[in-house]
């Protein structure tokens, strides 16, 4: 089990991006506005949808592919280096008119898979769009969490009076919160806004 412990004088970036918290997604249901659940497998790309309440479901699958073209033309020779994003559905073959001479042939292509996101806007998940369960407005702002383990972490950055970073090799999660959840006058005032969300949930997960 998780420690879930408040270090009220000390945190230390674990490194974790928002995609660290991707796999499981509290969300409201689309038909009854209680809480429920998107469960993704970041290795075969599928997400589902569970109401906790109504036990309404959704299946989504994620993978896009990116379609890459690297050959030589049948006709005069000439390199022919393209790239399709975003592509849906894969191809044995596909039509391809050389710049060079004007040919059109078939060429087989190569895809590289991923999990298409679609990143409506922070206050939504990045799969199937749906208003997240842990938000709230802060004077101006919004705040908001994917999941419990997400708001457990934001909770803990904001209490800690001495925050340190780990020395990592890209931007993390907590280096690209907005302004306000870093501002230590706010400090009190978001402890008691994550303290209501952390209530809710436990509110409603129970029905």
């Amino acid at each position: 089990m998780a420690d879930t412990r408040l270090n009220t004088t000390r945190f230390q970036d674990k490194n974790l991006t928002l995609y660290s918290f991707y796999n499981r997604i509290i969300v409201n249901c689309p038909n009854c506005q209680h809480s429920g659940e998107i469960t993704t497998d970041l290795k075969t790309y599928h997400s589902s949808f569970n109401c906790y309440h109504c036990h309404h479901q959704i299946k989504l699958e994620n993978k896009l592919f990116d379609l890459s073209i690297k050959v030589y033309c049948n006709t005069c020779a000439n390199r022919i280096n393209m790239t399709i994003p975003e592509v849906k559905t894969k191809k044995q073959a596909i039509k391809v008119k050389c710049p060079e001479c004007g040919d059109t042939h078939s060429y087989h292509p190569t895809y590289t898979e991923y999990i298409g996101y679609i990143r409506y806007n922070t206050a939504t998940d990045p799969f199937l769009g749906l208003e997240l369960w842990y938000q709230a407005q802060f004077k101006d702002e919004l705040f908001w969490a994917y999941n419990n383990e997400h708001l457990h972490y934001l909770e803990q950055y904001v209490v800690a009076k001495l925050r340190e970073r780990n020395n990592p090799r890209y931007m993390t999660m907590v280096e690209k919160l907005p302004a306000f959840i870093k501002s230590a006058k706010n400090r009190e005032g978001l402890l008691k806004l994550i303290n209501k969300l952390k209530n809710k949930s436990l509110l409603k997960h129970t029905i």
